[in-house]
């Protein structure tokens, strides 16, 4: 995490469970440790973990994955028991000194320690010094001032504190007036008036602000100290001589009482400490904030500001109640792996695994971890930085075996996991020897024995080869003192099944695609070697498999069958051959494309017309310009504009399987990688990444997972060089970006077709024409015949209840009718009429007759309207009704309809005032109304 003159932060996380100490004195973490939901995290879907490894006596080390509902995290921990004599913690600093020119890597500071565990510690000045901010304390020597944040320290019984500590300091001149110190070993030029003192831990040179410089000869007596010199307007401090300390005065205050009280020669008397004391510390490190204090959440006040929206890689310690067993954590973040924390999910995490106080170290890309691996005599990077690499940081807190080297004890033969192999395989069985404390002796000879002998043969060094029969037995390890291990064998000389992979597969036409197989025999799965197995496909023209397994698409698109075949048994693998392409961009303009700045002056985008392909006038070029160095090297560049993936004019019926273009290639061997935004905003890679291992034009296809959620967008294309040894340079083009579809199952979708507009010759030059076709082409209502609608003609009562009943889309219900003695149930509308009675639309006249001949007039058209619409539950509600001229002529049983049907602006009147409510309704007025109502109730498509 980078940081100015400030403090920078990370955070922690917690697990519950208990910890039990085993007798060894190694400490043994509960078995179901990423089991368990964790409070403030994301939901835990699924969770693996790496077999608890014994790194040294009283260390531990595991490696926990689990995948959540927000995506994947992994974690990294080292359990501590400094109870164990075998066992020390203490902090080192990059090159032993608070400041250099140049830190190391949390790797380069254990492997020069000899450390067997270990994280990256403090915050530190990332742009500017390199130098820790925090707390400093080494062999019992305070050597740096505390700032306002937290300190982990190291008694001298070896027992672990989270605490925080204030500078204290006083220097005595021989006439006896005293002034109190600023700080130690810290940067003068942040004190414009103090007195500060300067000694050799601190390891570099400092910049001073027009300082006074008092140059102390130390003397016997810890306390006191000898002016040697006093130098005035001092702009450079160089470190002290081995005996001698400096105190810088800096500001009229602090230069005064130098100047007004000492003297060369004089004796003077400095103490300084911390509140609380600190003396009985052995050790200290910086950090902070603290997350837990007594098994608590603790809201520390000293944090970043960025502190409730961060959530990334995370360093973290904490200590049991005791003080003697010490958890280190690392959270990977920031990648595809792993998404990082907040601070209050890592305070959880600690909570939840028995801890009492923790607090967080630097984070982001310094959270680093180191471990010895068991057979290996250093430590080697456990975690994944997510700068891709280890950063240089200032100092680092690890664990230290202090045992010497002991007897052979422990054997351990490929890593302790069974051999399964089919007959006359080969495999390299490697073997290492630990001590009592479970320290590496690498210069412990291993020999081998294979029981029974007709399993196969052991050459010293460990090469197994399988006999020609199948059978179970061991292979014994045993080193010089007589130290031995068991390593259960078994070979096989048939298979029960067969398996290929992949089992479903497109390819485009040339593409190659390598095939693997496994067997199975009595439940247990091997890898085949390819010579055992018989490859063939069933038509060569489609493409051809070559005795490795790798197959080459031909030129013919279709579907063909790989066969693998051992003996009589069979695999088979279904392959399409052949692409569907469609065009995204021509990628011809460079002004489309925009270079990404975040990774330096990489090189420039640009257009060319000097290769093209297909029709395109022009490519886009990309001339890159990687430095050497370690890391990726990145030329990233995306689209001005949102690419739509599949494009908005596709019309296919499955998803794209991918994205192509075609590549320009330098054979440079760099590594292309693709990357799309899914609807949600989060973003997904291509499950492959193609490498520039050819010359010229070739088509590369990005594929995109089975899981992708379409429509996608084209985050970026990246070209990458990794860990170059020398400076690269090169030219690569680019060409038509299209999304690519598997030919074995790709269809289009027809377009709906265009509806005809049904119209009639009598409506060409009549004011209601377009909402009349409007509605006949929808089948609400019908003309006279096929030519005429009669548009002024009236509305009979059977006409308004069909249309009403085909614009609900009700059904017809001619059995309701029968009480009507004016409707024969044969009539075309008595269908209509009982499914318009039913739902409340329309009544009969009385005495048993419905009139469905009778003429409607505008008050019954509008009761009808609005019981259409109660029906639908879409009442006309609110507004304010119109006041007609003519009022006196509507119906008593009407006129709350129409006042409701003329505030919802259903009704309007003739535009003079009047409503005519007894004048019959047209058909051409009534197609109006109808309309109104539909859009009303929202019963338009």
């Amino acid at each position: 995490m980078q940081l100015r003159q400030g403090l920078k932060r990370t955070a922690a996380w917690a697990l519950s469970l208990t910890l039990i100490f085993g007798t060894s004195g190694v400490v043994i973490q509960p078995a179901s440790a990423a089991t368990a939901q964790i409070y403030s995290w994301p939901t835990i879907l699924s969770s693996t973990e790496s077999p608890k490894m014994i790194v040294t006596k009283g260390v531990t080390y595991q490696k926990f994955s689990y995948q959540t509902s927000s995506g994947p995290l992994v974690l990294n921990e080292t359990w501590t028991d400094l109870s164990d004599p075998n066992v020390s913690v203490r902090p080192v600093l990059a090159h032993d000194t608070l400041e250099s020119d140049r830190n190391e890597t949390t790797l380069e500071m254990a492997k020069r320690t000899g450390a067997v565990a270990g994280t990256n510690g403090d915050y530190y000045e990332i742009s500017a010094s390199g130098m820790a901010l925090g707390m400093s304390t080494q062999n019992g020597n305070l050597i740096h001032s505390p700032s306002d944040a937290a300190v982990l320290g190291i008694t001298q019984d070896n027992k672990v504190q989270i605490g925080k500590y204030t500078f204290t300091g006083q220097i005595t001149a021989a006439n006896n007036q005293a002034s109190a110190l600023s700080g130690l070993n810290v940067h003068p030029t942040s004190y414009s008036n103090g007195l500060l003192l300067m000694t050799r831990d601190l390891g570099y040179w400092e910049m001073l602000t027009n300082a006074t410089v008092v140059v102390l000869e130390r003397m016997p007596d810890g306390g006191e100290y000898k002016v040697h010199d006093i130098l005035p307007a001092q702009t450079v401090m160089e470190l002290p001589y081995p005996g001698y300390v400096k105190l810088i005065a800096q500001g009229s205050d602090a230069i005064s009482f130098v100047t007004g009280n000492m003297k060369p020669g004089d004796t003077v008397k400095m103490t300084y400490g911390t509140n609380p004391d600190s003396s009985k510390l052995k050790f200290s490190i910086g950090g902070g904030p603290i997350l837990l204090k007594g098994g608590t959440s603790y809201n520390d006040p000293v944090k970043p500001d960025n502190t409730p929206n961060y959530k990334g890689p995370l360093t973290g310690v904490g200590i049991t109640s005791d003080g003697q067993h010490m958890l280190q954590v690392t959270v990977d973040g920031r990648s595809n792996e792993s998404i990082g924390l907040t601070f209050s999910q890592m305070a959880n995490y600690f909570a939840a695994r028995g801890i009492s106080d923790a607090m967080l170290l630097d984070g982001g890309g310094s959270t680093d971890m180191v471990v010895r691996q068991p057979g290996d005599t250093t430590a080697s990077v456990a975690n994944d930085p997510s700068d891709g690499y280890e950063r240089r940081v200032a100092n680092g807190l690890f664990v230290f075996s202090t045992s010497a080297p002991g007897k052979a004890t422990y054997v351990t033969s490929n890593d302790g996991q069974a051999v399964e192999l089919f007959k006359t395989m080969t495999k390299k069985i490697s073997s290492y020897v630990r001590d009592e404390n479970y320290n590496p002796l690498p210069n412990e000879s291993v020999s081998y024995k294979v029981e029974p002998t007709t399993l196969g043969t052991i050459s010293a060094d460990g090469t197994f080869t399988a006999g020609n029969t199948g059978g179970s037995g061991t292979i014994r390890a045993t080193a010089t003192n007589g130290a031995t291990t068991s390593v259960p064998v078994t070979v096989f000389d048939q298979v029960d099944t067969l398996q290929i992979s992949p089992s479903v597969l497109d390819l485009g036409n040339g593409e190659t695609q390598s095939f693997t197989v496994s067997g199975t025999f009595r439940g247990s799965k091997f890898a085949m070697k390819p010579e055992w197995v018989k490859f063939s496909t069933s038509d060569a023209a489609l493409g051809t498999v070559d005795a490795q397994g790798l197959f080459t698409a031909g030129a013919k698109n279709g579907t063909v069958t790989v066969t693998a075949a051992v003996g009589n048994v069979t695999a088979r693998a279904t392959l399409g051959v052949g692409y569907v392409t469609k065009t995204l961009n021509s990628m011809a303009n460079s002004g489309e494309w925009l270079l990404s700045t975040r990774w330096g002056n990489v090189g420039a985008l640009s257009s060319t017309s000097s290769q093209v392909h297909g029709d395109n006038a022009a490519s886009l070029t990309a001339n890159y310009s990687f430095p050497a160095g370690s890391g990726l090297k990145q030329f990233v560049f995306y689209p001005k504009d949102a690419l739509a993936i599949p494009g908005p004019n596709e019309l296919a019926t499955v998803n794209p399987i991918g994205v192509g273009a075609w590549v320009y290639g330098d054979n440079s061997n760099l590594k292309m990688i693709a990357s799309f935004e899914r609807p949600d905003g989060t973003t997904i890679q291509a499950t492959n990444q193609p490498r520039i291992n050819f010359n010229g034009w070739k088509f590369v296809t990005f594929r995109l997972p089975d899981t992708a959620k379409f429509p996608l967008k084209l985050d970026f294309l990246d070209i990458v060089a990794e860990s170059p040894a020398s400076d690269v340079h090169g030219s690569l083009a680019f060409s038509t970006l299209q999304s690519v579809y598997a030919a074995r199952t790709y269809a289009e979708r027809q377009p709906a077709p265009t509806p005809t507009v049904v119209t009639f010759a009598d409506i060409q030059n009549h004011w209601g024409r377009s909402t009349i076709e409007q509605l006949a082409t929808k089948g609400v209502i019908s003309g006279k015949d096929s030519q005429h609608f009669d548009p002024e003609g009236n509305l009979t009562r059977a006409e308004a209840v069909t249309l009403l009943v085909r614009a609900l889309g009700l059904q017809p219900q001619p059995e309701l009718t029968a009480s009507f003695t004016d409707v024969s149930k044969d009539a075309w509308y008595a269908g209509n009429v009982g499914a318009a009675v039913k739902a409340g639309i329309a009544t009969g006249i009385g005495n048993g007759q419905f009139a469905p001949e009778n003429l409607v007039d505008r008050n019954q058209a509008a009761a009808m309207i609005y019981n259409a619409l109660h029906y639908k539950g879409k009442t006309p509600t609110g507004g304010t009704p119109l006041v007609f001229q003519d009022a006196n002529l509507i119906a008593s049983w009407a006129k709350d309809k129409v006042d409701a049907l003329t505030a919802a602006k259903l009704l309007n009147g003739n535009g003079d005032g009047t409503l005519s409510p007894t004048k019959n309704t047209s058909r051409a007025e009534s197609a109006v109304m109808i309309l109104n109502m539909m859009k009303y109730a929202g019963l338009l498509n």
